[in-house]
Order: structure tokens, then C-alpha cells, then sequence
């Protein structure tokens, strides 16, 4: 067996992650703001629709998807007031016309900067695990009493785990 790369479709702007949802199609997250779900067998391409507020600042866009059990989680730059994002995370009902999204976290506090964003999204045993970028502000990370910089851990809904460490 050779490995060897295929391309399956061209023309993504700016592709950031993809989740499977069956055998032949795949949703895809294009930084400027964009859900698109590719049908593999047929190479066809199709946008969906969303209510999320993005700043695409930097290295912030529409970041890491990943569908789960019907359900598509979502990080991305929120859009904030006074220039201000946070990397956020929101759920929404799988739907391959449109996606209504719910917050269901917010790095705090809100940051005025375009870097690192972080943003890779698992989970495991119906929790959700996220890492949320320092933001460019390094020793933020050292603050166990903000978010940027650190791991977060929470209910698919988005409450906070009771046995959760506590600082």
C-alpha cells in the first residue's frame, strides 16, 4: 500500500477544520465565517447558513468544528464590543441548510488582539475539552483565574463540571 493524496474538491477559502458527519460528507469551517458541507461521492459543495458574530482578526475566523452525536460544536473569534473577542464555543443542531448556534462558553475576559486563538475541540465521556489560545499576552496563561492559555473543560451544554479543579 502506497499512501497518496487525492483531491477531492478545490476552491475552499481559507479551510480551517473538518468533521465527518457520515462516510461521504464532510462540514468544513473556512476562516473568514464560512460552513460548508462536501459530499465526497458526488465532489458537490454546499454552503449553510449561521447566526454566529465572527471577527476575523489575525489568526481569528470561524476555527475547529466537530459534529457529535447530531449535534455540530463550533470555536470561533467572537465578535465583541470595542474591538474586543474572546475565542467562544457554541452548539447548534445539526442541519445541512442552517446552523442556529447557542454560546455555550466564552474565554474571559475579552481581549483586543487578532493571536492565538487556540482552538482544537474533543470530546470524551460527554465532556467537552477545548484549548483556548493565550491571546499574544503570554503570562496570561499563568492566571489560573482566567482562561486564555489553558484547557477547558465542560458539560456538552456548557456547564462546568462539579469536580472540576478549583483554584
Amino acid at each position: 500500500f502506497e499512501p497518496r493524496l487525492q483531491e477531492i474538491v478545490n476552491g475552499l477559502n481559507s479551510p480551517w477544520s473538518l468533521s465527518f458527519i457520515n462516510e461521504n460528507k464532510v462540514l468544513v469551517t473556512e476562516k473568514p465565517g464560512n460552513f460548508v458541507i462536501i459530499d465526497i461521492k458526488n465532489k458537490k459543495i454546499k454552503k449553510i447558513k449561521h447566526n454566529l458574530q465572527i471577527l476575523v482578526d489575525g489568526q481569528g475566523g470561524l476555527l475547529e468544528v466537530l459534529y457529535f452525536d447530531e449535534k455540530v460544536f463550533v470555536s470561533y473569534s467572537e465578535n465583541l464590543k470595542n474591538g474586543n473577542s474572546s475565542t467562544s464555543i457554541a452548539s447548534a443542531k445539526f442541519s445541512e441548510d442552517t446552523l442556529n448556534f447557542k454560546n455555550i462558553f466564552r474565554a474571559e475576559p475579552p481581549i483586543n488582539s487578532g493571536y492565538h486563538f487556540g482552538s482544537r475541540l474533543v470530546i470524551k465521556d460527554n465532556l467537552l475539552y477545548a484549548s483556548v489560545g493565550e491571546r499574544g499576552k503570554g503570562m496570561i496563561a499563568q492566571d489560573p483565574t482566567k482562561h486564555p492559555g489553558s484547557i477547558v473543560r465542560i458539560h456538552l451544554d456548557g456547564k462546568i463540571p462539579k469536580d472540576n479543579p478549583k483554584f
